[in-house]
């Protein structure tokens, strides 16, 4: 079966768990927040040691076979988890194999399958057969980004747990801050929170003080409406960031960062190699290993040609920005445009 967020949450709270889960998305926060209900509905704490295991990338088939069919211990469930599966990296065998091991799951088992790390192109044909007989004997959900009105509530809830009161009004406000990025949104409230005494209001004075205005999501975000070819949109939030008081080279600059971010990303899919190496490889700091995750998150229907030629478009127009008297709103728009093409 195929469930939306709301469907998925409804039935972990009332039925008993899948044999058979695949749960992917631009959401990567949602993605491990119902891997880990999923597997909290079905072990607890005590019982992990030796009914949980776990798989990162393609496993081999026949530690899979061998992990599905082993009885789980002083326990109802044995939980396997594969972590960013690569269907296309299988060869046409081992594909179906891997299908087979799928649709005969014994019911002592539920197996994860959710991607934090790699991007899923339900369009590639591999990836599509997956996904159709994890649809058939399990449940699949794709985790889109959440509407801003959603995170805000959210917001309000999380703030509410930790016995502090948001209003709508600022909840929207820190919705827009964070791009509605729930791992922003998580971190920044925890922090709100903390600084009211885990008791008080979180005031838009508190928010404009501790909060990180995120010009690097944000410029996250008009990236995205670049690469997918939305000028209106593209536009629109180049007038929000500059409204906000970033200077054009400052946007420059970040949109930049972005694009790059972009690039490594794609040659590091193309090269089969993870998130974490990637953070490794090009010495990324803890505060920007995020960027990482999004990033190839994004990449997957973009060449690394497309995103080449993008990065040099911005190199020259930082260039123009810094070393040219014309207008910077004309540069920027100008950039847009070739970017577009």
């Amino acid at each position: 079966m195929f469930l939306t967020e709301s469907e998925l949450s409804k039935r972990l709270k009332s039925d008993a768990p899948q044999k058979l889960y695949y749960l992917y998305g631009k959401e990567v926060f949602l993605v491990e927040t119902y891997s880990d209900r999923i597997l909290n509905k079905c072990l607890g704490e005590e019982e992990r040691d030796f009914n949980l295991i776990k798989f990162a990338g393609n496993p081999e088939l026949s530690r899979l076979v061998e992990a599905t069919e082993t009885l789980p211990v002083f326990a109802e469930k044995r939980v396997v988890i594969i972590n960013d599966l690569e269907p296309e990296k299988f060869d046409n065998d081992g594909l179906s194999r891997f299908i087979e091991i799928l649709s005969d799951i014994p019911e002592t088992v539920c197996l994860i399958i959710n991607a934090t790390g790699v991007s899923v192109d339900v369009k590639k044909a591999k990836t599509k057969k997956v996904i159709d007989c994890a649809g058939k004997y399990g449940a699949v959900c794709e985790f889109g980004h959440l509407s801003e009105a959603k995170t805000a509530e959210l917001i309000v809830r999380r703030a509410g747990r930790a016995g502090c009161f948001i209003s709508r009004a600022n909840a929207v406000h820190l919705s827009r801050l964070t791009l509605c990025d729930l791992t922003l949104i998580s971190r920044e409230t925890d922090k709100l929170c903390a600084y009211a005494g885990y008791g008080g209001e979180i005031t838009a004075d508190a928010i404009e003080k501790l909060s990180v205005k995120r010009l690097d999501a944000a410029v996250f975000a008009l990236a995205a409406q670049i690469t997918g070819r939305n000028g209106a949109g593209a536009l629109r939030l180049l007038d929000e960031l500059i409204a906000l008081g970033n200077p054009p080279v400052m946007i420059m600059s970040a949109l930049s960062t972005t694009f790059i971010d972009l690039y490594r990303a794609k040659l590091g899919a193309d090269s089969r190699r993870r998130a974490e190496t990637l953070v490794a490889d090009f010495n990324y700091p803890k505060n920007r290993a995020w960027a990482v995750g999004k990033a190839i998150g994004a990449v997957g229907g973009i060449s690394a040609e497309k995103l080449r030629r993008c990065v040099k478009v911005l190199a020259d127009a930082d260039y123009g920005l810094k070393s040219s008297p014309v207008d910077d709103r004309v540069v920027m728009e100008r950039t847009i445009a070739q970017l577009l093409l």
